[in-house]
Order: structure tokens, then sequence, then C-alpha cells
């Protein structure tokens, strides 16, 4: 099957951001702050996952000039972290956006987490193993363990993959975590995953050039040398300014980085109905 796969840019090295763009984490733009989701459990400020312009046949919202907005809550000792009571998507239109960052509301328990910011530049079509007519065995799990591995798994778990629009759910290790009470398919669609770490073409920039950690190792043999370096300017709790973290493999032509953390190798899964009026939006991420 066709799937999309995100061309991607750390937004440090970027120009100012001056208009909507789609990307991951950061700020959202122009986003009414009357409107942030916060945590029904913990009460705090979510964290922004993505901001997506509708932009198919990648990103169809299922009208012109829909915005997806996707926060979860980022509190690691929260009841709803890692649940989908802790996941929210906004859908709005662009005359409903603003000209400017929004900053998530004050938050009186902690500092709101603002997630890495990746800007998305464009997407690249592929294509999978995946036969049409096999998709609907991708949302059950009996009949997707059922499945061959060169199916189930088309890249056999590489993260690099795992970041993508359309399609169908790579699922982790855990098989098919979709709860189909709370995102019933259908009506409920598969409209695009997001994996904790996301891949950037080139060599890493320097720590302090982008403000987090930036790890390198090679494989020598069955070994493993790593090579750690943190930036210089650090923030005020001793840890870097930006949420994020870079790995990259020596001599690899891309570099992964952990911008927002999903429980460590976690996905989320974003399914969209489009019969809706406006079309909903529900996801979760799991392991």
């Amino acid at each position: 099957m066709r799937f999309y796969l995100p061309k991607l840019a750390l937004a440090a090295l970027q120009p100012p951001q001056d208009r909507l763009l789609s990307k991951l984490g950061g700020c959202p733009w122009g986003f009414p702050q009357h409107l942030w989701p916060a945590c029904a459990d913990c009460g705090s400020p979510m964290s922004m996952v993505a901001q997506l312009e509708h932009s198919p046949p990648a990103i169809d919202l299922g009208r012109c000039g829909a915005v997806l907005h996707l926060f979860s809550c980022a509190d690691l000792l929260c009841p709803s972290y890692g649940n989908p009571c802790g996941c929210a998507a906004v859908v709005l239109q662009h005359q409903e956006i603003g000209n400017t960052l929004t900053a998530p509301p004050p938050d009186e328990h902690a500092d709101p987490v603002i997630n890495g910011e990746l800007r998305i530049t464009g997407w690249q079509a592929s294509e999978d193993a995946v036969r049409a007519d096999q998709a609907a065995l991708f949302y059950e799990d009996r009949s997707y363990m059922e499945l061959p591995e060169t199916i189930a798994t088309p890249f056999d778990f590489a993260p690099q993959w795992d970041t993508k629009a359309g399609g169908v759910p790579y699922w982790g290790g855990n098989g098919v975590t979709l709860d189909p009470v709370h995102i019933p398919c259908p009506p409920f669609e598969f409209l695009l995953q997001i994996h904790e770490t996301v891949y950037v073409d080139g060599t890493p920039p320097e720590p302090d050039v982008i403000g987090c950690d930036v790890s390198t190792y090679q494989r020598v043999g069955a070994e493993t040398r790593w090579e750690h370096r943190t930036p210089a300017q650090m923030s005020a709790q001793g840890s870097p300014a930006s949420q994020m973290s870079i790995v990259h493999q020596k001599g690899s032509e891309s570099f992964g980085v952990d911008f927002v953390n999903f429980g460590s190798d976690g996905t989320g899964y974003v399914f969209i109905n489009r019969e809706a009026d406006p079309p909903e939006v529900r996801w979760f991420w799991s392991r």
C-alpha cells in the first residue's frame, strides 16, 4: 500500500517561524490558548505533539483549510500518561488560527513541557508489501498475528519507517493495541503514526547549536562504542534547554531525534472519522 514519509528539518536550524507550518513538537502557531487541552487527571496543560495542515494525499483531514493539533499529557506520574484519556486532538479551520506562536498556559504544578521541534518540509510517497485486501487484518489482534512477518512488520520494526501517513498502522512488539470501543474502525480510519524517534537527513549539528545532547556510536565487531556530547548552555534545572536528544550512527546519512517521550520507544497512532461534521480525530500512543 502507498504511504507517505515526512521530510523533517530541525526547527533550531531554520528561520524563525512567521506563518502556519506543519510540524512536530514546539509551540503551535496561532492556537487559541483558551482551547488548550488540560489533562483530566493531573490538571496540567498537555504538551503539543504535532500541528498538521490538511495536505492530501498525505494528510487528509476531510476538508480544505483544516489544521490538526495533537496533544498529550507529559507527566510521567499521572495516571493518564500513556492512556488514551491522556491524548487530545483539536481540529480547527484556518480562520480560527492566529498569527503568532502560542505558549502553553501556565501550570501551577510545574513548568510546561515543550517537546523538541521539527518542521515538516514535505512528504515522500513510498510503498510497502501490504495489499489493499489485507488492510482490514491490521485492526484485530488475532488476524494480525496470523499475517506473515513480511506483511505484519514490513520494515522489521525499524523506527525510520514508524513515522508516516497513510497505509496501515505498523504496530510495535505488543501487537494491535487499538481499543475498538474508543476508536471503532469504521467509521474511523487510520490517518498517521508518529514514533518518538524521528529521522532527519544529514549529520547532526553540534550540541551547542541545537541545545541538546548529541550521542554518536559505531559498531566495532561485537562492541558498540559511544561518544556523548552535552551543550555547554544548560537550563536552571541542570538539563539541556531542549526536551529532545539526538542519536547518530557514525557514517549514517541520517540521525535520530527523540523529540517526545512516549514511554521509551513508543508510537502514537492517529485515526480520523471523516463522516463526522466536523471530522473527528482520536489518537493514543503505545509501545
